[in-house]
């Protein structure tokens, strides 16, 4: 009942106080006012931020943004997103637990696997292309725990109108407040765009070079656990080993705070492990037929070739068996190289009225070898080496305030496959409201993980060639009122879900002490139906910024040795009260709040470091834990410093928070940090 009170009451607050402010209409010409006026206040100090935009492959484009806005605040982290769906481990540089799944991002092509090594990694959508009018910069710093510091910066410049070279290296490096988990990191990207002087030939590139590496310690054990959550009383013992029991009927307790200096807290392991990446990509695009009279790219091909290399390894120095038994004679220095070579041809379509319509064709080949350990079975291979063909078009029509899009990919082999067919339609029926309907049907093949698989421990040598396709139908609505409130649902019907298993037995507590895992499918349908909704009410001075995302997953177990799997929280809560005015005769722009973060308790998936993926669990909950942030955000120019306490309320609310049912979250930390531009 509490739960349910809490979660309606941050949905109905937002709805309370826009019934008590002025008229809809009013508000929106207000907002729109203010927006010029902070225009006007920037355009003072800065130049026309139009001159300075980011091209990314998928046809979009941003322009530079120096303002310090509620958006920002939730980006500055480390990944540089709104982590909202996401649940940070204790470090920096780690890994994060899911607290949703983004189904149609996740149903893509096969990969090498090691999710959890890919939160931070730099994947070619990810890349910018800029276009800037004078040499342009961004450095973004922030604390980490401990020793260390984040460091991403970029400058990009224009040689001359038809070239542009951008330089980008973030770099990383963390203690960490527990055992053996320390995580650093250098991720480079050299991009590069130019255009001839007609713009009849367009030409993108990047380089990236990645390294992330991180200590392993696989989590608190039972006695750390207990430690963990009962500082700084423990129960006082008697010379049996027995509590002390009162004459009020309590225990007797013994004040302790030694615990609270987590690296007193110790681990499973002292290992590590790493993901090291170098990819080349271009893209080069030839209008062939121009329409002036029309300013139309009647027929444009493209030439996109990608070669990425990446290569994992895990090693341990003490050879310990907490992974299960280890091959007789082997020294714990599991490496795997994965190899992607992809080469597409585009003809690209503007027939005017008609609309827009694409023609790919894609040829992809894999290559993904293990180590060879000397004194391991032969039974099954240590390479494999599949390829792929894919025919793809897509076609996107405008028709007055609508638009729509459909997309369709077909796969020539019926083993490592990606298959889709997806319609979208958005529009803006009534103004300042808009929406998107969009329907998919995806059949995608498991990461090459789930299929081979060799290490140095028994356990972790498997060949899954008889894997089916994960198949899955989704469909999905998002209306939205400007700034003000969206509201989004989404519907999926999965078919095959494939996942690592837990396989140690919980009832004798052997999952206590060794993680062993296999992969799984499911054998049933999973119905999974999220609903979120996101709203920004502004008071004078005061913003209330609210989301909840209300979940929901059904799965028949036809199987007594089955797992529930794709365990989420069924609400998800984050609300943010802000202060925001200029100070100092307008120099000065500030913003202070608090935000509130808070999910229900669910099965969460636990974090294996050997494969680097969240294994699926039914052993241990995790959640129901309120978390209470407070910041300062200020900018000065183009400068925004931002000052925050996380997670206030750890030392007085319960030693309970778990980023994963074996490793705590953070403890109450001070973090600063900025973001700088310069424009010369």
């Amino acid at each position: 009942m509490q739960k349910f009170f809490l979660v309606v009451s941050f949905f109905f607050t937002p709805i309370i106080l826009f019934a008590q402010s002025e008229d809809l209409e009013g508000k929106l010409r207000a907002k729109e006012e203010q927006q010029k006026e902070n225009d006007q206040k920037e355009s003072k100090d800065s130049l026309n931020l139009n001159e300075y935009k980011i091209f990314y492959l998928d046809g979009s484009y941003e322009t530079a943004d120096t303002s310090l806005t509620y958006h920002k605040y939730y980006k500055f982290n480390f990944l540089r997103k709104d982590n909202f769906e996401l649940l940070s481990f204790a470090n920096s540089g780690h890994t994060y637990n899911k607290l949703s799944y983004d189904i149609i991002k996740e149903s893509k092509l096969p990969d090498v696997g090691a999710r959890a090594k890919h939160y931070q990694y730099f994947e070619k959508d990810d890349i910018g292309y800029y276009e800037v009018a004078t040499p342009f910069t961004e450095i973004m710093a922030k604390s980490t725990f401990e020793q260390g510091q984040i460091l991403d910066f970029l400058i990009s410049v224009n040689l001359s109108p038809s070239y542009n070279f951008t330089i980008a290296h973030k770099g990383y490096k963390s203690l960490g407040k527990y055992v053996n988990t320390r995580s650093r990191g250098n991720q480079f990207r050299f991009s590069s765009n130019f255009k001839s002087k007609k713009e009849l030939t367009n030409w993108k590139f990047h380089v990236t070079s990645q390294n992330i590496f991180n200590q392993e310690n696989g989590g608190l054990s039972p006695d750390d656990i207990y430690f963990f959550e009962q500082a700084p009383d423990y129960f006082e013992l008697d010379n049996s080993g027995n509590q002390i029991l009162l004459d009020d009927g309590s225990y007797k307790m013994v004040y302790y705070d030694g615990y609270l200096d987590r690296s007193r807290l110790g681990g499973w392991i002292f290992s590590e492990s790493s993901l090291y990446s170098k990819r080349f990509f271009s893209d080069l695009r030839q209008k062939i037929i121009y329409n002036k009279d029309e300013d139309i790219d009647v027929l444009t091909l493209a030439y996109q070739f990608t070669h990425e290399y990446k290569k994992l390894e895990y090693n341990d120095d003490y050879n310990s068996t907490f992974f299960g038994e280890l091959v007789d004679g082997t020294v714990i220095e599991d490496q795997s190289r994965f190899i992607k070579q992809e080469n597409k041809l585009l003809a690209l379509l503007d027939l005017n009225n008609i609309g827009k319509l694409s023609l790919g064709f894609n040829n992809i080949s894999w290559s993904n070898s293990f180590k060879l350990y000397e004194d391991l079975t032969n039974e099954i291979p240590f390479e494999i080496n599949p390829s792929q063909q894919i025919l793809s078009a897509s076609f996107k029509k405008y028709i007055s305030n609508y638009y729509f899009n459909f997309l369709t990919t077909k796969s020539f082999k019926n083993k490592f496959l990606k298959n889709q067919s997806s319609l979208k339609i958005g529009g803006e029926p009534i103004k300042n409201i808009k929406f998107i309907l969009s329907g998919n049907i995806i059949e995608n093949s498991p990461n090459f993980n789930y299929v081979l698989y060799r290490s140095a421990y028994e356990n972790y040598n498997w060949y899954n060639d008889y894997l089916k396709n994960t198949k899955v139908s989704n469909v999905s609505l998002s209306l939205s009122l400007k700034d003000l409130i969206d509201i989004s649902g989404e519907y999926s019907q999965i078919e095959n879900y494939t996942f690592f298993r837990e396989t140690t037995n919980q009832l004798n507590g052997e999952i206590d002490r060794k993680r062993i895992v296999s992969v799984g499918q499911v054998n049933s349908n999973i119905n999974y139906l999220k609903v979120k909704f996101k709203s920004n009410i502004g008071i004078n001075k005061f913003n209330f910024i609210n989301t909840a995302m209300y979940q929901k997953k059904d799965q028949e177990l036809v199987d007594l040795n089955d797992l529930l799997t794709l365990n989420v929280p069924e609400w998800i809560v984050r609300s943010t009260m802000m202060f925001s005015t200029q100070v100092f005769n307008n120099s000065l722009y500030i913003q202070t709040g608090l935000t509130f973060n808070y999910f229900t308790k669910y099965f969460a998936d636990y974090y294996n470091p050997l494969v680097s993926e969240f294994v699926t669990q039914n052993y241990k909950q995790i959640g129901e834990y309120p978390r209470f942030d407070f910041f300062f955000n200020a900018k000065i120019q183009q400068t925004r410093v931002y000052v925050s306490v996380e997670h206030l309320n750890s030392s007085f609310t319960g030693y309970d928070y778990y980023s994963d049912p074996f490793n705590p979250y953070r403890d109450m930390s001070v973090r600063f940090g900025l973001v700088w531009n310069f424009f010369q």
